[in-house]
């Protein structure tokens, strides 16, 4: 047997080597673990597809106020419950992601609220362009995630590229304005749902132990 010598005993190499192997960081999980994207690409697509049907015109202008309850306390929280489980697995990128979806969600739903009840004392012929400065900023954002998306399979990066659209056609279409440019931006948000519906049903098929369906391609990179 191969010995080491460590001070003044003999101890065999393969001792040696365990005692001096980094510990493997652990894992903590939530039950049995779980993916959090199964939430998260759930509520995000229920967003998704709220924004698009009410930017196309789906429902009277005075039915917007839906958008409050879905945008907030379907999508919002239940994405902060995502970023949450995702920090909890250590999936550093999943929880900054859907981190700022959440707040995405949850502060449009604010400023709708806070329009409809005046808390920001903006007047209405400002509120198109108060609503354009949120969609650009976010818009920007979205646009960065395009580059470490392309490390990711190419449905990831189809959809954020969507996202970027149809938040440039809702701004464009706020400041103008044009109500043809708002529902090319619902256009947008539509077909962002139904990809993010590709992606969950990828990653539902896989959690259930189904060969992974429909596929969602190579990455660019």
């Amino acid at each position: 047997m191969d010995t080491t010598q460590v001070g003044g005993d003999s101890l065999p190499a393969a001792s040696v080597a365990e005692t001096t192997a980094a510990p493997a960081p652990p894992d903590v999980l939530i039950g049995a673990g779980g993916e959090p994207l199964t939430l998260g690409l759930s509520v995000f697509l229920i967003g998704a597809l709220t924004l698009g049907m009410t930017f196309v015109g789906v429902f009277p202008a005075a039915a917007t106020g839906e958008l409050i309850p879905v945008a907030i306390f379907t999508t919002g929280i239940l994405l902060l419950v995502t970023t949450v489980w995702g920090l909890l697995r250590g999936q550093s990128v999943l929880t900054g992601i859907f981190g700022t979806v959440a707040g995405l969600f949850l502060s449009f739903g604010v400023l709708v609220m806070g329009l409809y009840h005046n808390w920001f004392a903006i007047t209405p012929t400002a509120v198109p362009s108060a609503e354009a400065i949120f969609f650009i900023a976010f818009g920007c954002w979205f646009t960065l995630l395009l580059v470490p998306s392309v490390k990711l399979p190419a449905m990831y990066t189809v959809t954020i590229a969507l996202v970027v659209v149809s938040i440039g056609l809702g701004s464009a279409g706020l400041l103008s304005p044009s109500a043809t440019l708002l529902q090319a931006a619902g256009g947008g948000f539509l077909a962002v749902s139904f990809c993010l519906a590709w992606l969950w049903m990828n990653t539902h098929t896989t959690e259930v132990g189904l060969k992974a369906w429909p596929p969602l391609g190579k990455p660019l990179a």
